[in-house]
């Protein structure tokens, strides 16, 4: 003997009453088991095939900085996978202050393009490559460019009475930017007193130190009308 129950719209909406959270609660755990399936099985590009550029500025986008970085990553660095770009909230309110250091910390971005005040900050502490070798062997050509603005004393620890301890010398840990004028109009990017370095614990330093010198040439150029303008910095 079987027993029939019709299905009735009545019947449909007490069930629905009782039951709707967890139908809910199933689209939802479905949601976010595809979501961890999806983020632990696509693809990512390895460190040592990319190529990032992080950059604190107020005046460029991540679209407009990417379409200019794109040329120079195909001619550069062919076999790279991608170079992109990041942007750093600009200001140095908390949240800004925040969002770089953990950045750094953490080894994150390849290239950083940063004001003076961030730049010294944090290449004084050895955050960032020694560029030294580089220069002088012409892998970063830097002719034309005054590097004063790039070179700091490293930070060396703290001595037996708790002082902070830095070398004599000067060592270069950035390139200056204030004369690479090709920034201006084709970045959008208001590059007048920052500098460009090279992260130390990055994992891909041969493809990063051609990078940043493709990178120098092809900000080189004339000042853009507006600056001429205003008087050049």
């Amino acid at each position: 003997m079987s027993i029939s129950t019709p299905l009735t719209k009545k019947r449909v909406s007490d069930h629905m009453t009782y039951n709707l959270w967890k139908y809910i609660l199933l689209c939802g755990a479905a949601f976010l088991f595809w979501e961890l399936f999806y983020t632990q099985t696509a693809y990512r590009v390895p460190q040592e095939k990319r190529v990032d550029v992080y950059i604190k500025s107020g005046t460029t986008s991540q679209e407009i900085a990417d379409a200019f970085l794109e040329p120079i990553w195909k001619e550069s660095v062919p076999d790279m996978e991608l170079v992109s770009s990041s942007l750093i909230s600009f200001g140095d309110d908390s949240s800004s202050v925040m969002q770089l250091s953990v950045w750094i910390a953490a080894g994150e971005g390849d290239i950083y393009l940063l004001p003076a005040s961030d730049f010294k900050t944090y290449a004084g502490s050895g955050a960032f490559l020694n560029l030294g070798d580089y220069v002088d062997s012409g892998r970063i050509r830097t002719d034309g460019i005054d590097l004063s603005a790039g070179k700091v004393h490293a930070y060396l620890g703290m001595n037996d009475q708790g002082v902070d301890v830095y070398e004599d010398s000067l060592t270069l840990y950035g390139i200056p930017m204030d004369t690479l004028y090709g920034y201006m109009e084709g970045m959008s990017l208001d590059n007048r007193g920052m500098v460009m370095a090279i992260l130390a614990n990055n994992q891909n330093t041969e493809n990063v130190v051609t990078f940043m010198d493709a990178l120098i040439e092809a900000g080189r150029g004339d000042p853009p009308s507006w600056l001429l303008e205003t008087g050049v910095d």
